[in-house]
């Protein structure tokens, strides 16, 4: 009697055989990847505009004698031209009283080729002087 099964080991030399689990796992990697290259430097930008921010809201703390309105607001208009964002998504809350607030609201693009995602930064920094 002829059998018309395939005999794995009767193909030793086959090439071009992938399973689907190696093409599933190396899908999901590149997305992985793709996901990681695109969302990694919004998230770094992001948490180096909160570090300016916090840094910002501690000199405005210390007082109108150490740091004027004005040169509060110029800093602000520095890391907004720095960074590229929109005008007035950096602003001095208040500062009064050895406290200063600092609202950072802006929202960035992310292009991840068949869509694109919002990404939404709303943070708000209070420092309290000496």
């Amino acid at each position: 009697m002829v059998s018309n099964g395939v005999n794995p080991a009767s193909h030793p030399g086959e090439r071009g055989a992938v399973s689907i689990k190696t093409i599933l796992i190396v899908l999901f990697l590149a997305i992985a990847v793709l996901l990681l290259v695109k969302m990694v430097p919004v998230y770094v930008e992001q948490q180096q505009i909160e570090h300016n921010a916090d840094e910002l809201a501690r000199k405005a703390s210390l007082g109108l004698a150490a740091y004027s309105k004005d040169k509060i607001n110029n800093e602000i208009q520095a890391l907004i031209n720095e960074y590229q964002l929109p005008e007035g998504s950096i602003q001095l809350a208040s500062a009064d009283n050895n406290r200063a607030e600092i609202v950072v609201k802006y929202t960035r693009n992310v292009d991840l080729l068949l869509m694109s995602y919002a990404w939404d930064v709303n943070y708000t920094s209070s420092q309290k002087g000496i």
